[in-house]
């Protein structure tokens, strides 16, 4: 995924690639990763960028900084509320609004039945289930109550122990509060006086919005914290965190994937304007022609298959389970077996799909991701 020039700024840089090598390392929570003097060596950055990656890290629940003698940076497993205030902060910034309507809890609650129900596959553990089970009932309650019925907030979040930490929660509701047309927010002077903060603790703020691609910080009249449409790379690393340090396995994942991806096809037979069928023809010819199956002509084809529905919460669930399966295996897409897979499986997907019928959309989608997995 690509990354704005907002988190491509040093701290935002550290943490993603912190947060990439402990996944890689299968997340060992609780040990001390490093002392900041430490990590700032190691990064090459001065003391002031690292403690904004830490504030990052901090605030995302998969690190905090502990003092003294024998401390560091300590490795937290990501919890649930953290997750699920991370997924509300996406939704409500990009959309302004949760989409959490009636497709997105069918396709939840069919899954979940799916996965527990008599006659089902068995997980390999417990994880994938619980949070599964959590997501569904901060669905229920927002549909139920509304804004209201919000997930509460981490333990981490109420404590809010640093000056940054209570700074961003106070950004964050002024950027819910804003007006739709309203892109600035102000400039670091307006900022921290208005916050009564210092500018370490703004700016250690400023790059958690940052590093979720909520907002920038720009230089120039005019300019200061400008508010951005988000991108799912920041969320989709989180909940692979989550994966990660609760164990739950790269088949789970994939079999999550296979189920809400072909949920997701047989409910776009059914409800696919004709406009997005034409652009799903569009990919089917490309298949079908003689042109090399790369990552961005895959890219254009998944983005077609799953894009009919609109409901973030999904994408975002479609867009983790499938690079939490891919991360650990050692599939090659654009290999020559890869592309001729790929290519065949996917083909019978789109000819469902255009055929409107819902049904061998969901058999051949399942079939294209049990394919696909015996590549690894």
């Amino acid at each position: 995924m690509g990354a704005s020039a907002a988190n491509t700024k040093a701290a935002c840089v550290i943490a993603a690639q912190t947060e990439e090598d402990l996944i890689g390392r299968g997340w060992p929570t609780g040990i001390i990763y490093g002392s900041e003097t430490q990590l700032a060596t190691r990064f090459g950055v001065c003391r002031v960028v690292m403690r904004e990656a830490v504030r990052i890290l901090e605030s995302r629940g998969t690190a905090q900084m502990r003092r003294g003698p024998n401390g560091g940076l300590l490795v937290l497993a990501p919890t649930m509320p953290v997750v699920l205030e991370a997924i509300h902060r996406y939704i409500m910034s990009r959309f302004r609004e949760l989409h959490q309507g009636s497709a997105c809890r069918t396709i939840l609650h069919t899954v979940h039945a799916r996965l527990t129900g008599p006659g089902s596959e068995t997980c390999e553990g417990p994880g994938l289930i619980d949070f599964l089970e959590v997501l569904i009932s901060a669905v229920d309650q927002f549909a139920r109550e509304g804004p209201a019925g919000h997930v509460l907030q981490s333990a981490a979040a109420k404590s809010a122990r640093s000056r940054a930490a209570q700074v961003l929660r106070l950004l964050m509701k002024d950027l819910h509060g804003r007006d739709a047309t309203d892109h600035r927010l102000g400039s670091e002077f307006d900022l921290c006086d208005r916050y009564s903060a210092d500018r370490n603790a703004m700016r250690q703020a400023v790059r958690v919005l940052e590093f979720e691609g909520i907002a920038e910080s720009l230089a120039g009249r005019g300019k200061g914290l400008m508010v951005r449409t988000p991108e799912p790379s920041a969320l989709c690393r989180l909940i692979i965190c989550y994966f990660t340090a609760t164990r739950v396995t790269p088949g789970d994942a994939t079999h999550l994937f296979k189920m809400l991806s072909a949920e997701v096809v047989s409910m776009a037979a059914e409800q696919a304007t004709d406009s997005q069928l034409g652009r799903l023809g569009d990919i089917q010819r490309l298949l079908e022609s003689d042109a090399r199956v790369t990552t961005k002509v895959i890219q254009q084809a998944e983005e077609s298959l799953f894009g009919f529905i609109d409901e973030p919460l999904i994408d975002i669930l479609l867009r983790c389970t499938g690079s939490y399966s891919i991360w650990w295996s050692s599939i090659d897409p654009e290999s020559e077996q890869g592309r001729s897979v790929y290519r065949t499986t996917t083909l019978k997907v789109v000819s469902a799909l255009l055929a409107r019928d819902g049904v061998a959309a969901a058999v051949a989608q399942a079939h294209k991701v049990e394919c696909l997995n015996r590549l690894t």
